[in-house]
């Protein structure tokens, strides 16, 4: 079922419920986290192994749900992530986690769940809960709602794709960040101004080219810049803030637009609900 969804504020849900924001986290660190990764010749992400890291994961596991938990059977790295935006950072690595769950006879019972590990500090953290009933784990309801109100980057051609960006590319990306920092703020670098302008123009093509009503643009910001990795999957992409002014409004309205550097191609989810005359979201819901 979709639903709809007013977006009021555009900075209303945090990425995480948890995660480690702040300008203490630096570009530095990504790239760091980033070049750990190696990449085979068939394109599969591998990982550094952490000895450390999986011993405080089954710590974590059994500080948490010792009650149900035998043993912690494997831990799988899934993915590192990043966000970087002009007053806030963070990034985490995650994992699939298979354990061996309590039981009252011999026979061997299976469970996963996700757990995340923020690398500036090491902490662990899951979303997930112990259902009794269903003897199993869950996303707690926080965890699941927040997840509702994020974009489908599939249908936005951003994640799985046939043509990915190779982790060198991403790191170019960082790389010309850390040249757009000005006072501890992130900017788009200043220095690739050509392909600022480029962007521009192909946001404000896709925005008159899609939305009606829309009188002019007043303003095109950059927002945040996004990575994936993972095993079989790599994803990049950066957000822009586009200010409009609508016909017989007087106030602006504010719209999301997705920039793949990829592709090099430009799309946004953002509706019109002429309904409640506002830009809106759809999310679907259980």
């Amino acid at each position: 079922m979709i639903k709809k969804v007013l977006i009021i504020c555009l900075f209303s849900v945090p990425a995480l419920t948890f995660s480690q924001k702040g300008e203490n986290i630096s570009v530095e660190s990504f790239i760091y986290n980033t070049e750990l990764l190696e990449n085979t010749e068939q394109g599969k992400i591998i990982p550094q192994f952490n000895k450390t890291i999986n011993q405080k994961i089954k710590f974590y596991l059994f500080e948490q749900f010792g009650n149900y938990i035998e043993t912690v059977e494997n831990i799988i790295w899934q993915s590192y992530e990043t966000k970087t935006n002009q007053i806030s950072k963070y990034h985490y690595i995650s994992y699939i986690v298979r354990v061996k769950i309590k039981n009252d006879n011999e026979n061997n019972e299976y469970r996963y769940l996700e757990l995340i590990q923020y690398p500036s500090t090491d902490q662990i953290q899951t979303f997930y809960e112990w259902n009794a009933q269903k003897r199993d784990f869950q996303l707690n309801k926080k965890e699941t709602e927040r997840l509702s109100y994020l974009p489908n980057l599939r249908d936005l051609s951003i994640q799985d794709q046939n043509d990915k960006p190779s982790i060198d590319q991403i790191l170019n990306e960082y790389q010309d960040i850390r040249k757009g920092i000005r006072n501890n703020l992130i900017y788009f670098n200043q220095s690739k101004q050509y392909e600022l302008n480029a962007i521009n123009k192909m946001i404000s093509n896709f925005v008159l080219g899609n939305y009606s009503n829309i009188d002019f643009i007043m303003n095109i910001s950059f927002d945040s810049y996004y990575t994936f990795i993972g095993p079989y999957d790599i994803y990049h992409y950066y957000t822009f803030i586009v200010q409009l002014k609508l016909e017989n409004y007087k106030f602006p309205f504010f719209v999301e637009v997705f920039y793949n550097p990829k592709t090099k191609k430009v799309s946004s989810d953002f509706e019109w609900d002429n309904n409640n005359q506002d830009f809106y979201r759809p999310i679907k819901s259980e």
